[in-house]
């Protein structure tokens, strides 16, 4: 028997519910993920809003690195095709078609929602986050636009007040444009800090400027040449300070005006306007600050530039100077350092029309040292004897010891006989001496006569009484060489009626007894030396 046939069971429609592809797809460029919701895919929905917010977060904190840049516009791109795929816009994919519904029986699903409403929710949701992101990024472009305009007009405290509009909406939009800004705003603060520093520290401006024109951010095409400025104004104020006699900062002046040069040969002109007010300056007051200046410039290497001007003038300057500097040292009595300037213009000009006056001037310091030195060891010693009786000096200003007296002398030792000889024959420095007499000690001389004395005891003695004989050396003060070593006698009278002396054992006087010497006694010992 045959088994019956069951009936033909109704065909159900497929489980997902259908969606539009351009539906999905404009949803899901919202970012938001739209379109997977409206395919019911809730799981991918809340993933692509966490992604969304991941990469948000990521642009926001780290947009500077290049790799977060790139990966915004491949998850936009992602998630649109994903959703266009899913909704089966490609490959395209359709369900299998239901012939008929049996009769009887009602779809299980409500049936698919036309698309264009589809359409219409997701514009709805996609078209203002899309707005909001081209707005946000149109924005930032006029900022940008704007901060830029002013940068190259060198205006940086506007710039930096114009970026300060950027926010971190900027940033997630468009990253790349906040990565310039902040390199705008580096170099905008580089700029700033070089013209504060110009105010009171020109070679750190110029340091500053420097880092300034290698920054990438930078746009002001004016920094080279306010560079070349400051370079310029620093070498002027070095010159100020080189014309005190600071040849350190004449020296650093100089290499300044090279760079300019060197970094700017258009600047050329500048840098000898420079130098001109230089020599326009010169001579300067110190005479031996003018020489100094001079001479470094004389002796500055040519290289073939407007700097090497300064030469010519320099080298007609040089004796001139020389000599004023020695003149005013001379002024000073600073004789050895006058000697030396004198000395370095005969050497070097010996024509010159000034060679003759550095001679003269050479003659006169050697003069003053001399009378220096022996004036010095003129001076005094712990005893009593000057230096120079052991050390002799000539001074050549010093008369000849020559020909008839009085020959002016300085005598040292026996300061009573000193006070005793005229006036005449005495001189009161080395300036108007011709002799240097150094005497030693009194010693016994030759015997003059013998008397007997009684004593208070009526005992009778025998005394004997001798000249005064004393050692000298004398010196003639224009050679320095000693003329005569010899001892002087100084006679006087013998045997007065009465001699007072102290004795402690006995009564008997001395043996040996001086002469007493007058006035003219020690003239004549003394005039032989002094008037003979």
């Amino acid at each position: 028997m045959p088994e019956p046939v069951p009936p033909p069971q109704p065909m159900r429609a497929p489980r997902t519910r259908s969606c539009d592809p351009f539906a999905a797809a404009l949803g899901n460029a919202s970012l938001l993920g739209v379109g997977y919701l409206l395919l019911r895919r809730r799981g991918l929905a809340v993933l692509a809003v966490a992604g969304t917010v991941a990469l948000g977060f990521m642009l926001a904190s780290a947009g500077r690195n290049p790799w977060f840049q790139g990966v915004a516009p491949l998850w936009w791109v992602a998630v649109t095709a994903h959703g266009w795929y899913l909704a089966g816009g490609w490959p395209r994919r359709t369900g299998p078609k239901p012939e008929h519904p049996p009769p009887g029986t009602g779809p299980r699903d409500a049936p698919p929602p036309p698309a264009r409403r589809q359409r219409l929710i997701a514009a709805a949701v996609a078209v203002p986050a899309l707005l909001c992101v081209t707005a946000l990024r149109l924005d930032a472009g006029r900022i940008e636009r704007n901060a830029s305009e002013a940068h190259r007009d060198g205006d940086c405290s506007r710039v930096l007040s114009i970026l300060d509009g950027l926010w971190t909406g900027h940033r997630v939009v468009n990253a790349p444009l906040i990565v310039r800004a902040e390199a705008q705003t580096a170099a905008c603060r580089l700029l700033l800090q070089a013209l504060r520093q110009a105010q009171a520290d020109r070679p750190l401006a110029v340091m500053t400027l420097r880092r300034y024109a290698a920054h990438p951010g930078a746009l002001w095409q004016g920094a080279d040449g306010r560079r070349a400025e400051l370079l310029l104004a620093e070498a002027a104020d070095e010159f100020d300070t080189a014309l005190t006699g600071d040849i350190t900062a004449l020296s650093t002046g100089y290499t300044l005006l090279s760079d300019v040069l060197k970094e700017f040969p258009d600047r050329e002109e500048e840098a000898g306007k420079v130098v001109d007010e230089l020599l326009d300056r010169l001579p300067v007051k110190d005479a031996c600050d003018n020489r100094n200046i001079v001479d470094w410039l004389g002796d500055r290497p040519r290289r073939g530039d407007v700097l090497d001007r300064a030469r010519s003038t320099a080298s007609a300057l040089v004796p001139a100077a020389l000599i004023k500097c020695a003149d005013d040292l001379a002024d000073d009595e600073r004789w050895p350092e006058a000697r030396i300037w004198y000395k370095m213009l005969v050497d070097d000009y010996p024509g010159h029309e000034l060679a003759a006056t550095a001679r003269r001037g050479i003659r006169k310091a050697d003069l003053a040292i001399q009378l220096e030195t022996v004036t010095k060891r003129l001076e005094p010693g712990s005893s009593g004897k000057p230096e120079y009786c052991t050390n002799p000096a000539r001074y050549e200003g010093a008369p000849r010891y020559r020909g008839r007296g009085p020959h002016r002398a300085l005598i040292f030792g026996q300061n009573g006989h000193r006070k005793r000889l005229p006036s005449s024959w005495l001189a009161s420095g080395a300036k108007n001496a011709v002799l240097v007499i150094c005497a030693g000690r009194s010693t016994y001389g030759t015997r003059v006569a013998t008397c007997p004395y009684i004593t208070s005891a009526n005992n009778v003695y025998n005394v004997s009484f001798y000249r005064r004989r004393i050692p000298v050396r004398v010196y003639e003060l224009r050679t320095g060489k000693l003329v005569r070593k010899t001892s002087l006698q100084i006679g006087g009278r013998a045997c007065p009626g009465r001699i007072r002396y102290t004795t402690y054992v006995g009564d008997a006087p001395p043996s040996k007894w001086y002469v007493t010497s007058s006035r003219w006694d020690i003239r004549a010992a003394y005039g032989r030396l002094i008037n003979p």
